[in-house]
């Protein structure tokens, strides 16, 4: 009879944990970047025109915004790479940003920030991303005078 009791309480306190964890206020468990869109090949390296993944794991059963951008080194949001991702109940967000061929080289920021309903920030994470920077776009007038030069 003891140990019924004793397992009767073992298994209500693993249910009341248990509640809890699928039941609780949401929260960011992970965010992760990578080269592929399953997140697979974690990296905090690419190169320009690859396209960087980034998949942050949201736990809980209220309905949350994640709001990812991309900043440069002096904390300047990169043109595109803002956008949010709404999720019904916990999961994971998933982020895709196309590199330009034209990407500058150098250190960024990828961020991700968890908002409640109201929109409120609940919680955000960070990871450090290196991009190898490609050759910028030949200019129009560079062109032109390879044309009257007779040059292609």
């Amino acid at each position: 009879m003891k140990n019924i009791i004793g397992l009767g309480i073992v298994v209500l306190v693993l249910m009341t944990g248990a509640w809890e964890c699928s039941f609780g206020e949401a929260k960011m468990s992970s965010f992760k970047a990578s080269k592929d869109k399953e997140g697979k090949t974690e990296s905090t390296t690419f190169k320009a025109g690859e396209t960087l993944y980034a998949i942050a794991e949201i736990g809980g059963s209220s309905k949350t915004t994640t709001k990812f951008w991309l900043v440069d080194g002096t904390g300047k949001t990169i043109p595109g790479s803002d956008v949010k991702v709404d999720l019904a109940s916990g999961g994971k967000a998933t982020y895709t940003l196309p590199l330009p061929a034209s990407v500058p080289g150098g250190k960024y920021t990828l961020n991700a920030d968890m908002l409640d309903e109201k929109g409120e920030k609940k919680d955000g994470k960070s990871v450090a991303i290196t991009i190898e920077g490609g050759s910028a776009p030949p200019k129009s007038d560079d062109k032109t005078k390879k044309d009257e030069a007779g040059e292609e």
